[in-house]
């Protein structure tokens, strides 16, 4: 297979061939490569790659399971189109998850865990500056799921990484804009700073903003005003 730059939407620690090119799938769909509804054919992949068609077979399974594309009759493998109110539950449903994890570790934070999501925010804000818009992601997915690793418990990571597997890759139209992604950066630096001074409250709403607007830019200008 030829030396690649992989770079995980979830997890990176992961490593092996069908993980490594279920990955590559999924940065094609994030950077627009992959528009929702296109067909994705097993031995062109693997042609691409310079592998057999079997990581590659696996690659969609891993894919499939996470809803990210799906089997169709007579139309094939295809990246899956979510709907706009399909992403709407998407969303509230990952807002209500942070509120629950920031509730069960409130009594969690502590000085080292206050200063490794500080650099969390420094990595992501170098990523940013740099416009490594996909890197940039990566690390704001590490940083907010940071919470539920403070929080401990282990239902509540696998919820959060279930959601931000499709939010993260179906969100790609707005994450795209370096402009707004920068101006949408203001919360999650207002997110780290609610959580290191203890204001949970402002911590919820801060990642409420962040996520609407990634999700489904719109009245920003109106969310922008209750941070201030």
């Amino acid at each position: 297979m030829q030396n690649h730059h992989f770079s995980s939407l979830l997890d990176n620690e992961r490593s092996q061939l069908p993980d490594q090119i279920a990955n590559y799938i999924l940065k094609k769909i994030f950077t627009g490569e992959l528009v929702q509804d296109t067909r994705l054919i097993e031995s062109n992949i693997a042609k691409e790659l310079n592998v057999s068609n079997i990581p590659v077979r696996e690659a969609f399974y891993i894919l499939e399971s996470r809803g990210v594309i799906e089997r169709l009759p007579r139309r094939g493998v295809r990246v899956k189109a979510i709907s706009e109110e399909e992403m709407a539950d998407y969303t509230s449903a990952l807002i209500e998850l942070f509120r629950i994890g920031i509730d069960y570790s409130r009594s969690k934070w502590n000085e080292e865990t206050r200063h490794q999501l500080q650099q969390y925010l420094k990595e992501a804000k170098e990523q940013l500056n740099q416009k490594n818009i996909l890197e940039y992601v990566v690390k704001v997915h590490q940083l907010c799921g940071y919470v539920f690793q403070v929080a401990g418990n282990i239902a509540f990571i696998k919820f959060y990484s279930d959601i931000t597997y499709i939010t993260n890759v179906y969100s790609q139209m707005n994450w795209g804009d370096v402009e707004r992604t920068e101006i949408r950066s203001l919360y999650l630096e207002a997110l780290v700073n609610a959580l290191v001074d203890g204001d949970f409250e402002k911590a919820k709403e801060s990642f409420e903003i962040l996520t609407r607007q990634s999700l489904n830019i719109k009245d920003e200008t109106i969310q922008r005003d209750r941070l201030q």
